[in-house]
């Protein structure tokens, strides 16, 4: 079982980086010009790859992108609940890792899941998941860091995450 998430895992990271080396001249030295323009050009490369490869992409109704690999079970989130997660978050452009829940205790984020604690893509991918159950998650930049960026994510930067809801503790 764990063979097979890293295999879905090594694929998605793949196909990042084919989209990207599609797009992106390496030998080119001039600065990354980060635009919205191109922002929107990466993110329909990204999904059509995505789609041409036999995917079924959803939209949340806030505007993430996500396709379910594996149904949970029970309830789903909801704020205030106690949750443990897996993840693996990147970069669309690049498919650059920037974090990931392997670096915690047990390779498990565990917290209680508060309204606006979180970038509002990634709360808004947590409440389509209950017990068990994973997806990849594609959110704009609009739900993420905006025309800012953050530490190592450039301004207008769409990011995947890779999320599979480990449990909700009862407290």
């Amino acid at each position: 079982m764990k063979s097979i998430k890293v295999l879905k895992f090594l694929a998605i990271a793949l196909l990042l980086v084919s989209v990207y080396s599609c797009l992106d001249d390496p030998i080119e030295e001039e600065p990354i010009n980060y635009t919205p323009q191109r922002e929107a050009e990466l993110l329909s490369v990204y999904l059509d790859t995505l789609i041409e490869r036999g995917y079924d992409i959803d939209t949340t109704s806030m505007g993430v992108y996500y396709i379910l690999e594996e149904e949970g079970e029970g309830e789903y989130i909801q704020y205030g609940d106690s949750i443990g997660i897996e993840y693996t978050g990147m970069r669309i452009d690049n498919g650059s890792v920037f974090d990931s829940s392997q670096f915690m205790e047990g390779g498990v984020w565990r917290f209680t899941f508060k309204e606006g604690n979180l970038i509002d893509g990634f709360e808004e991918a947590l409440m389509h998941l209950n017990k068990g159950a994973e997806g990849w998650f594609v959110i704009p930049s609009e739900l993420a860091y905006g025309s800012a960026g953050y530490a190592t994510i450039p301004p207008y930067a769409t990011l995947g995450f890779s999320i599979k809801l480990v449990d909700i503790y009862e407290e």
